[in-house]
């Protein structure tokens, strides 16, 4: 008898997670930020019978009794149902952050407080991943990756000069250009030019630290899905008028297996389609690529076009005409705008320094025309700000501000047409609102014509014995109904963890039967394998409260992660989306 009420009790145990009345405690520790509200717009019903072993149906007249206690009188009440510990929250470890080079050293400034820290000593090259976790720096011979959490840091390549570096949303790879020698900063036309003729693409994983050759080129950058990635490919034709190979090449574009490459813009020397195209750029939903067409010289400047195109059409339209050498030109995080860096070093005037260099803004709505040496041409987007004197810049990741490099003592009210900066020296970090009115400094000493990222705040963790998710810190925890569930919601977004008893069993129909009550699935897309061994599986459906969702599920390491966002913010939101589902564990 005794026995039989043991193996009863157990079975109560460990299906109490599936009573939908347990009362919820609150977290045991609450996020540092004073920001952090409660935002939850999707409800969850009850757990998935599935995940949990079913309870066996108690008798009316037999209530719950403890394994080693005897079976309880008619007048003592039942007891009551175990509680489910709830997660502890880890606040973020680190806040957004600029980070440029002093003295070639990589530094981080928190433009909340002015506070900076050192990240390296050295740096040529970096890149962010979109969870804002990783930092890869390219210097001498070697790539490191840096974590932002606790600065470990460790050698990703080495033996070889990098520059250009991009990683893929999910964080598992990195795409970068390598050669024998690193090329010559700033880039000008025979500087990028020298540089690309030597340099190969590759794809290195993390994971497994496997590396794939893509080809002759530079400037990869993976699309905010992962699955594609743009690169330029090496000039091909050296003119007689030129000491270097300066002409014929393309925007290439190519699928993370480094399968079925196309060329989405070429140029072929002709006063149409310039000496070059370079510096490709993917807007946020995937949709577009922007990149820059150098024409030429023409009436005493050489010319360069921003462009813009379809991702899967290719060719475009001009966007801005400048002179000089660009930038690869940057988005805004809600893709309707586009900022571009010129570089005129071949200046007519005779000007040098940071007088040879600006930044225009672009809103991409209409078309405006403008004359040019070879005739009128018709631009996209309205010419928002024209700002001289800035050797880069970089968006906030809310899109709300621009960070710029400009010289020492920066007069944004100076003449444009006077040689009032010529020098190459240390410069400041201003602060410029979106349609580019200069607002505060933020920092100096900052190295001429450094590399400059606004890497977004990290993010804070809900843990359980079982796992952990990550979530931006303004999200909301919800109450764990089981101990094999985390979830956490905000502005409409969900990412959730769910331990999957037997993860062979799952499969691209089994899955959305697991978190239905999360999600109801109505189309997903065939799964795709990272380098973690874990499937993505990008999907459409509903909430639970009835809106129309899109999101991605990753399925191994004993768990279904799903990430989800409304269906309409979803194409700006997916490189997040996707970098949240990798970072659970």
């Amino acid at each position: 008898m005794l026995q039989r009420l043991w193996i009863f009790c157990l079975a109560i145990l460990v299906g109490c997670g599936a009573v939908s009345d347990l009362p919820a405690e609150t977290p045991s520790a609450p996020l540092a930020s004073p920001n952090i509200t409660a935002t939850a717009t999707i409800t969850l019903p009850t757990a998935v019978p599935t995940l949990t072993p079913a309870t066996p149906p108690a008798s009316p007249t037999a209530p719950a009794a403890s394994p080693t206690a005897l079976p309880a009188s008619p007048t003592t009440p039942p007891a009551s149902p175990t509680q489910v510990a709830q997660p502890s929250i880890v606040a973020p470890s680190y806040p957004a952050e600029v980070l440029f080079t002093r003295n070639g050293a990589l530094i981080a400034l928190d433009p909340a407080n002015g506070r900076e820290r050192v990240l390296a000593a050295e740096a040529r090259d970096v890149a962010v991943d979109a969870a804002g976790r990783q930092i890869a720096v390219a210097y001498g011979q070697a790539v490191s990756i840096i974590s932002r959490d606790d600065g470990e840091t460790r050698t990703l390549v080495s033996g070889r000069a990098v520059y250009g570096m991009s990683w893929a949303p999910d964080g598992l790879s990195l795409a970068f250009a390598a050669a024998d020698d690193p090329p010559t900063l700033p880039l000008d036309w025979e500087r990028w030019s020298r540089w690309c003729a030597t340099a190969t693409v590759y794809i290195v994983d993390l994971p497994t630290a496997s590396e794939r050759e893509i080809g002759p080129g530079c400037d990869p950058v993976f699309a905010p899905d992962g699955r594609r990635l743009a690169y330029t490919t090496s000039p091909a034709m050296q003119p007689d008028f030129l000491p270097f190979p300066g002409q014929t090449n393309a925007i290439r574009l190519i699928n993370r297996a480094g399968a079925n490459a196309w060329n989405f813009a070429t140029a072929d020397g002709s006063p149409r389609q310039g000496y070059l195209v370079y510096g490709p750029t993917w807007s946020p939903d995937a949709r577009q690529v922007a990149y820059q067409r150098f024409l030429g010289y023409q009436a005493l400047v050489d010319i360069n076009l921003t462009m813009i195109a379809g991702s899967s059409e290719g060719g475009g339209v001009p966007a801005l005409a400048g002179a000089g050498w660009h930038r690869p030109p940057a988005f805004a995080p809600d893709g309707q705008t586009l900022a571009s860096v010129e570089y005129n070093f071949s200046d007519a005037r005779g000007f040098t320094g940071y007088d040879v260099w600006s930044l225009s803004i672009i809103a991409l709505q209409g078309e405006r025309r403008e004359m040019l040496p070879g005739g009128d041409l018709t631009l996209r987007g309205q010419l928002t700000a024209r700002i001289p004197r800035v050797t880069a810049a970089a968006w906030s990741p809310d899109g709300n501000a621009l960070a710029v490099i400009v010289p020492s003592a920066w007069n944004p009210d100076a003449d444009r047409n006077a040689p009032l900066y010529a020098e190459t020296t240390a410069g400041e970090i201003w602060q410029l609102s979106p349609q580019g009115e200069p607002q505060r400094r933020l920092t100096t000493l900052v190295d001429y014509a450094s590399p400059l990222i606004w890497a977004p705040a990290g993010w804070a963790t809900a843990q359980m014995e079982t796992g952990a998710v990550m979530f931006p810190a303004d999200w909301e925890v919800l109450p764990a109904t089981q101990v094999d569930e985390l979830v956490a919601v905000g502005n409409g977004r969900l990412v959730g963890r769910r331990a999957v008893i037997d993860p062979a069993a799952v499969d691209e129909t089994t899955w959305p039967q697991l978190v239905a009550d999360w999600v109801t699935v109505t189309q997903a897309e065939a799964p795709y394998r990272l380098p973690d061994g874990s499937r993505l599986i990008t999907f459409t459906g509903q909430a639970a409260n009835g809106s129309a969702i899109a999101g991605v599920a990753r399925i191994g390491d004993g768990a279904i992660i799903v990430s989800c966002a409304p269906q309409a913010e979803w194409p700006l939101y997916r490189a997040t989306g996707i970098a949240l589902a990798i970072a659970a564990r």
